[in-house]
C-alpha cells in the first residue's frame, strides 16, 4: 500500500547536457500532472505523462526538469491549422455575439500557443528521449520508494484501528444476548408496578418479549460488519491501489454501526459504537492519503 504524499529527485548526464529531476505528490482523488519542462524538451510532455501514469493511479503530482544545455534539439515548430481554424471561428463568434469593433488578425491568433506545436525529428530526439527517460525513471523510483515508507506507516496506524474496531465488535456481539433479558427484566417489572399484584397474562408478556427480541436483532449487521473489517484488512495487506475500495467499506461499516445502534435500543451498544465511529473518523483521514 502507498501513501499519495511523496517526493523525488534524480540527476544524469546526457548526450544533450546535464538532467536534473524533481517531483512531489499529494493526495488527489484522481491522476492530475503538472509539468515544469525546458522549451527544447516539449516534445517530451506526453512521453513524461506516459511514464507517470504507468507508476502511479492517484495523486497530483508536481514535476519539474532541468536541463543544462547548449545544443539543439532534434524537433520542429509545426502549426496546427485545425485548431487554428477552431481559435478562429471562437474569435469570430466572441466578436460577433458582443459586437466587437476591429479586425481579428494573426498578433491574436499567435497568442494561442496550442496552435504551434513542436514536432520530433525522427531517430535525433529518440535518442535524447532514451537517455532522459532512465533520469526520470530514477526520480519517479525514488517517489515511489517515499510513497512505500508512508504507506508502511499508515498501514500500521490502520490495523491498530481495525484491531480496535474488532474488538468493540466482539463487546456488542457478547452484549446483544443480554440486551433482550433486560428487557425482559424491565418490561416484567413495569407491568408490575402499573398492576399493582394482579396477574400479567404470560402468553401476551412472552410475546411482547419476542417481539422486542425481533426488532432489536444486531445479528446480519455484525456479521456483514466483520466481513467488511476482513475485507479491508486483506485489502491492506495487498499491493494494488485500494484507495477508493477502502472509502467505499469505510462508509459501509459506518451505515452498520449506526444501523446497530439504532436497533439495539441499549446505551452500552451505542456507546461503542461511538468508539467505533471515532475511530472510522480517524481512519477516514488516512485512507484520503493511500492510494
Amino acid at each position: 500500500m502507498e501513501s499519495m504524499t511523496g517526493y523525488g529527485s534524480a540527476e544524469g548526464i546526457s548526450q544533450l547536457g546535464s538532467v536534473s529531476v524533481e517531483i512531489r505528490s499529494v493526495n488527489y482523488r484522481f491522476c492530475d500532472i503538472t509539468l515544469r519542462l525546458p522549451k527544447k524538451l516539449n516534445a517530451f510532455e506526453g512521453r513524461i505523462r506516459e511514464l507517470i501514469k504507468s507508476r502511479f493511479s492517484r495523486g497530483r503530482f508536481d514535476m519539474s526538469l532541468r536541463l543544462d544545455s547548449d545544443q539543439s534539439v532534434g524537433y520542429r515548430l509545426e502549426p496546427d491549422l485545425e485548431m487554428a481554424r477552431q481559435y478562429l471561428a471562437a474569435l469570430r463568434t466572441i466578436k460577433a455575439e458582443l459586437r466587437l469593433r476591429g479586425e481579428i488578425g494573426m498578433d491574436m491568433i499567435s497568442r494561442a500557443r496550442e496552435i504551434i506545436v513542436p514536432v520530433e525529428e525522427g531517430q535525433v530526439a529518440e535518442a535524447y528521449w532514451e537517455e532522459i527517460k532512465a533520469i526520470i525513471a530514477r526520480c519517479l523510483d525514488d517517489l515511489k520508494a517515499m510513497r512505500r515508507r508512508e504507506g508502511e506507516e499508515l498501514t500500521t496506524d490502520l490495523r491498530n484501528r481495525l484491531r480496535s474496531i474488532c474488538g468493540l465488535l466482539e463487546e456488542i456481539k457478547a452484549r446483544a444476548p443480554v440486551v433482550v433479558e433486560h428487557y425482559r427484566q424491565r418490561l416484567g417489572q413495569q407491568l408490575q408496578n402499573m398492576l399493582k399484584g394482579t396477574d400479567v397474562d404470560p402468553i401476551r408478556f412472552n410475546q411482547e418479549v419476542a417481539l422486542f427480541a425481533e426488532r432489536s436483532d444486531i445479528s446480519e449487521e455484525t456479521v456483514r460488519l466483520a466481513s467488511h473489517l476482513a475485507q479491508m484488512e486483506r485489502m491492506i495487506d495487498g499491493e494494488a491501489p485500494v484507495g477508493r475500495k477502502l472509502e467505499f467499506l469505510l462508509q459501509e461499516i459506518h451505515r452498520e454501526a449506526n444501523t446497530i445502534s439504532s436497533k439495539a435500543n441499549d446505551e452500552a451498544i451505542s456507546h461503542w459504537v461511538v468508539e467505533i465511529k471515532g475511530e472510522l473518523e480517524k481512519m477516514r483521514e488516512q485512507i484520503q492519503n493511500i492510494e
